[in-house]
């Protein structure tokens, strides 16, 4: 089960990654913590979220992210109490949403540029 991240995060850059650890599901993490906390959310959520993202929208259901001050967000999911909270660079929000708006990271079988193990 490989992480994939948006093809617009170059090559050593960090960003959102996504995986589908079983049917129904997507696995969303940072790939500078490739060892750190994830949030495991149903299909549906993670596509009303990246819906959202490419509209310009701000009903994000479950998922919420913050923008922080000085750019990048934080995203944490509203459903489990004590999920961890990830937290994403400037940069990385640009590569995602433009990977977003690709449709590179959609659920079931994200397209885009596997992380390397």
């Amino acid at each position: 089960m490989r992480w994939t991240k948006s093809s617009y995060s170059s090559t050593g850059a960090t960003c959102v990654q996504v995986r589908a650890p079983r049917a129904g599901l997507t696995e969303i993490g940072d790939t500078k913590n490739p060892d750190g906390p994830s949030l495991t959310v149903p299909n549906d959520d993670w596509d009303h979220f990246l819906d959202q993202v490419a509209m310009g929208g701000t009903d994000f259901g479950r998922l919420h992210p913050e923008f922080l001050p000085g750019g990048g967000f934080a995203l944490t999911d509203t459903n489990r109490p004590g999920a961890p909270v990830l937290t994403y660079t400037q940069a990385e929000w640009d590569a995602f949403k433009l990977g977003v708006e690709a449709g590179e990271l959609r659920s079931g079988n994200p397209r885009g540029t596997l992380v390397k193990a």
